[in-house]
């Protein structure tokens, strides 16, 4: 029993990262370093390079995407003795689906509009 339902929630896990994917046109990279990000929680750059075994400069450009969409948020820690640092962290699920739903609304909107426009113009030859 419990082997079906790890196997459930690994093949809803699957399908929710595919979906998350799809919608904000993600990579694999952008995925795995997403997922990673949630299971740590607020890392560092440097921390999450040595993780995923890649260049931070790689990690960097992921963390940029994934800040751009909303699905995470880079947070400015100062340090006592002076300079600062920066945490990346994922936004709460709630947020990325509310996220998603709107961007899947905005999506339809443009697809209704296209459509019309198509219709349009058949019915202008």
């Amino acid at each position: 029993m419990r082997k079906n339902r790890f196997n459930s929630q690994l093949r809803s896990t699957i399908q929710c990262e595919e979906l998350i994917k799809r919608i904000f046109n993600l990579t694999e990279r952008e995925i795995e370093v997403y997922r990673i990000l949630r299971e740590l929680g607020a890392t560092r750059v440097d921390e999450l390079a040595r993780c995923l075994n890649k260049e931070r400069s790689t990690i960097y450009r992921s963390l940029q995407k994934l800040t751009e969409y909303g699905l995470c948020e880079k947070l400015t820690k100062t340090l006592e003795k002076g300079g600062y640092y920066h945490l990346y962290e994922c936004k709460d699920l709630h947020e990325i689906k509310k996220l998603a739903e709107e961007c899947i609304e905005r999506w339809y909107r443009s697809m209704k509009e296209t459509l019309k426009l198509f219709e349009q113009s058949l019915s202008e030859n």
